[in-house]
């Protein structure tokens, strides 16, 4: 299963979400995904998908032209894709992910590990994405609620 434990709500510059992938319960890289917004607001582009559990499965994105990960059935979007990327401006609802981040923006994919990674496990399963705002150990990646 992959978390996304999303902790780093930024409400200046770039309204982002910053939080931690965690694949089988240990963390595997950070994310970066639009604001979120109260119940029923979305606008395109600039959204986050609402906290939950999706199934994800990989498939052929037209758009990208490659195979990626694309969680299924969320509510008011469609072709949610997890991706390389910086900032808000890259994501279109996407979650992002990389390697390195300084709370405010995302740098160095970690798009084709995680796909690998996902793809040795089977190329499909279930992630649950949590809003969890909390103080965070960047040395030892330890969640502290």
């Amino acid at each position: 299963m992959i978390k996304i434990y999303r902790h780093t709500f930024n409400t200046e510059g770039d309204r982002n979400i910053i939080g931690d992938l965690h694949l089988e319960d240990k963390f595997f890289c950070y994310t970066l995904e639009d604001e979120l917004r109260a119940d029923g607001d979305k606008e395109y582009g600039i959204t986050a998908i609402k906290a939950g559990i999706y199934d994800f499965e990989i498939t052929w994105s037209p758009g990208f032209k490659r195979d990626m990960i694309l969680i299924k059935d969320v509510p008011m979007f469609t072709g949610i894709r997890i991706h390389g990327g910086n900032t808000s401006e890259d994501s279109a609802g996407c979650p992002l992910v990389a390697f390195n981040t300084n709370y405010k923006k995302i740098w160095g994919t970690a798009e084709r590990e995680l796909q690998q990674e996902v793809f040795e496990r089977g190329g499909k399963g279930k992630i649950e994405i949590i809003n969890a705002p909390m103080s965070y150990d960047r040395d030892l990646h330890k969640l502290k609620f």
